[in-house]
């Protein structure tokens, strides 16, 4: 298995069993924090759902069509992208209700965007059509 899709599994599955844990605290707290549950969901939808996808997305879409991943370097920056996106997003995620600046949330945001397209191009292009021999 190519180690980008091994590296987004594992942060996959590291992110799933945070969001498990603040999922059980959420059940045992009696105040409902606006921004754990935020950060809850994002984890779960971004960091579970999402790099599993691309995990498993860089490991098996191009082989259907028996092409390598199109561009394996933009592959590593989009596991960077991504991860660092992700976590600085849910870090400063509701700040702006205590004052702080909305805009280190929305750089946050634009990284995740650039992050999809990333892994939209390279599987786009991967998956095209096998040249002939």
């Amino acid at each position: 298995m190519d180690p980008v899709a091994k590296n987004f599994i594992r942060m996959s599955v590291i992110y799933f069993a945070i969001a498990a844990v603040i999922g059980v605290h959420f059940m045992f707290s009696k105040y409902n924090n606006q921004q754990l549950f935020q950060a809850h969901v994002h984890l779960m939808m971004l960091g579970w759902m999402s790099m599993m996808i691309y995990g498993v997305g860089y490991h098996i879409l191009p082989r259907f069509n028996g092409n390598p991943v199109a561009f394996p370097k933009l592959a590593i920056v989009h596991f960077w992208v991504a991860n660092v996106a992700l976590v600085g997003f849910v870090s400063t995620w509701g700040i702006s209700r205590y004052g702080c600046s909305k805009i280190p949330q929305m750089i946050f945001a634009v990284m995740n965007a650039i992050g999809i397209f990333m892994f939209v191009t390279n599987i786009l292009v991967s998956i095209r059509k096998p040249k002939e021999d």
